[in-house]
């Protein structure tokens, strides 16, 4: 009988949601993602954008057939050490990377940027996970990593994304351009709730399409949708309007839904898209800006004034 899968400590489980073992296990072998009805292809290759302390990677290396390849990236030092250190050994496939961007709660230590290019080639994963990260990312942020997703997928690759949704013809007062709504004063980016409409433009624009959205099973929840590299005429599976409004955070057109069980909602009808061409190119990683420029001025201010401080000290040593 083969020796169990180690199981991350309750510290690090607390940090990234449920902590009961059973949320980290896969006894019974079963696609971890057979709910939604994806092809076993799918798991071929996997890039997991945050991984935390392995919760999907335990699933899948107890998953039948096991992925190939497996890639997990995550701004917490200490849990891609972890994973390194207990997961890879049991499958030198799956490789674990520390993204070094800021956060002030889940990478306060990391360099002070936004974003950082995917550590892996084009075109290379069949599957691209991002469960609960676009909820803890800014707008430009999100921007950006929308194209690095459509960057590593396959043709015809999947990936699994969730986010929080509001409509902002709701809220008038925001701003030209503003696009998220925030519910943490002390670190914004621990709730980051997304505009609809916004959100299906930036999909376009990074040269994906919508290939499923699932409404929450709790208004105001979580969503998830399936994107997919774009090709023309494709046709984005996307709620907009009147259509799902209920599942919404805050005011919508439509009046709140109550909370049901877990139960699958129909997939909404399609809606018109644009040309299906992607924006040629790809963005720069979004700048420093407000505080984090700030603060970054002040690191490299005494990282200078301690370099002088050693220089002298050295000197006079010398003396």
């Amino acid at each position: 009988m083969p020796d169990p899968l180690p199981l991350p400590p309750l510290a690090m489980r607390v940090v990234v949601g449920p902590t009961d073992p059973e949320s980290f296990d896969n006894p019974s072998g079963t696609p971890i993602y057979a709910p939604f009805g994806l092809p076993l292809e799918a798991y071929e290759s996997v890039f997991d954008f945050g991984c935390g302390c392995g919760r999907q990677a335990r699933q899948l290396l107890q998953q039948t057939p096991r992925p190939r390849r497996y890639v997990g990236i995550d701004i917490n030092r200490e849990m891609v050490e972890w994973c390194r250190a207990n997961l890879s050994p049991v499958d030198r496939n799956f490789q674990f990377h520390h993204h070094d961007v800021y956060s002030p709660t889940y990478g306060a230590h990391n360099t002070l940027r936004l974003a950082e290019p995917f550590p892996v080639e084009d075109h290379a994963f069949s599957l691209v996970l991002a469960h609960s990260v676009f909820t803890h990312l800014y707008q430009a942020q999100t921007d950006y990593y929308l194209h690095e997703i459509a960057r590593i997928l396959r043709p015809g690759g999947l990936a699994f994304t969730t986010w929080f949704f509001f409509d902002r013809r709701g809220f008038p007062f925001l701003g030209e351009g503003r696009a998220c709504l925030f519910v943490d004063d002390t670190d914004p980016a621990m709730a980051v709730i997304y505009d609809r409409e916004w959100l299906i433009e930036a999909v376009r624009r990074a040269g994906l399409s919508v290939k499923y959205t699932e409404p929450p099973t709790v208004p105001g929840h979580q969503w998830t949708v399936f994107l997919t590299p774009r090709s023309p005429g494709a046709v984005d599976w996307f709620p907009l309007g009147d259509e799902g409004a209920e599942w919404l955070c805050g005011a919508t057109t439509r009046p709140i839904a109550a909370a049901r069980p877990g139960a699958r909602v129909v997939a909404p009808k399609p809606t018109d898209n644009a040309d299906g061409t992607a924006a040629p190119g790809w963005p720069q990683p979004p700048r420093l800006e407000g505080p984090l420029a700030e603060l970054a001025a002040l690191r490299r201010t005494w990282s200078g004034r301690l370099w002088l401080a050693a220089k002298a000290a050295a000197r006079r040593l010398r003396r």
